[in-house]
C-alpha cells in the first residue's frame, strides 16, 4: 500500500535466494506420516480441570470422506531477535500429512523476558494455527482421525504443557497456556 526501502531490500532479498536456489522445489507427499517415534502421554487428569471439554466439531459439517489426514506442526522462537525492540521472532511450519502447507515467520507482538516466553508464545500461535486448519479440513470433508502433533525444541515447553499442575506466574502466560 505504502512501499519503503526497507521493502524494496526484502524483495531483492527473496530474489536473490530464489536466484540462489533455482533448482528449489516444494515436495507434495500425501502419505500418511509415521509418528511413532516421538513419545505421547495421555494425560487423564486435564478432565479434572476442564470437566466439561469436547471436541468442538463446526454445525454444518459436511460428511468426511476419503483417506483422513493429519496434521502436523513444528514451531520455534528466537528470543530477543529483533536488536531495536528487543521482540522475538516465531516460526511455525504446518504439514497436513508430509506436505508443507503454511510457514508463518513473524515478529512477535510482545516482548517477552525470558526464552521460556517467547516460546510459549510461539506455541500459542501455533496452536492457533493447528485449530484453523483442523477446522478447514472438516469444512471440506476432509477426515481427521487423530489429534494434531506440535513439535518443538524447548522441553520446559513441552513439560509445563502436557501437565495440567504447571503454575505460571506471568498473566499473559497463564492465559495462552489455557
Amino acid at each position: 500500500m505504502a512501499p519503503r526501502i526497507g521493502h524494496l531490500n526484502a524483495m531483492k532479498r527473496v530474489f536473490g535466494y530464489l536466484k540462489k536456489f533455482s533448482k528449489g522445489r516444494l515436495i507434495v507427499d500425501t502419505s500418511f506420516p509415521d509418528h511413532s517415534a516421538h513419545a505421547t502421554n495421555d494425560f487423564e487428569t486435564w478432565s479434572e480441570f476442564y470437566p466439561d471439554a469436547a471436541k468442538e466439531l463446526p454445525p454444518n459439517m459436511p460428511i468426511p470422506h476419503g483417506r483422513p489426514a493429519r496434521i502436523t506442526c513444528f514451531v520455534d522462537a528466537n528470543h530477543a531477535h529483533d536488536v531495536v525492540t528487543r521482540r522475538s521472532i516465531t516460526g511455525v511450519l504446518l504439514f497436513i500429512n508430509n506436505t508443507p502447507v503454511k510457514w508463518i515467520s513473524k515478529r512477535q507482538t510482545t516482548v517477552e523476558t525470558s526464552t521460556y516466553g517467547s516460546e510459549l508464545v510461539a506455541a500459542r500461535i501455533s496452536v492457533d494455527t493447528i485449530i484453523e486448519f483442523r477446522y478447514k479440513l472438516r469444512m471440506l470433508g476432509v477426515p481427521i482421525n487423530e489429534p494434531a502433533m506440535m513439535l518443538g525444541n524447548n522441553m520446559s515447553i513441552v513439560l509445563n504443557t502436557t501437565l495440567p499442575s504447571s503454575m505460571l506466574k506471568k498473566k499473559n502466560n497463564a492465559i495462552a497456556y489455557h
